[in-house]
């Protein structure tokens, strides 16, 4: 993996257990926010439920039956800004 300077720090990315290392109703894309300088056995996902590295099938955006945990916090980082267009 290169790392740049201009990098930031953390990814978001989709995951979720590896065929044969849970049953499928188990196998939910959760959301990491994956330090990109880090080289730690586990990633911890926004649900808070924590996997080894390698064990997780790396998924792109869209793909699986999402976490609902997950997904309910995805963007609850984000700063809340009034819509003009709405009138608010």
């Amino acid at each position: 993996m290169i790392i740049q300077d201009s990098m930031t720090a953390n990814v978001l990315m989709t995951g979720r257990l590896a065929p044969g290392r849970a049953g499928e109703s188990r196998r939910v894309a959760h959301v990491f926010e994956v330090d990109a300088a880090s080289s730690s056995a586990e990633v911890l996902a926004r649900c808070g439920e924590s996997l080894p590295r390698t064990h997780i099938e790396w998924l792109a955006p869209g793909v699986g039956m999402p976490c609902e945990s997950c997904l309910g916090l995805a963007g609850a980082d984000l700063p809340r800004s009034p819509l003009s267009e709405l009138g608010v």
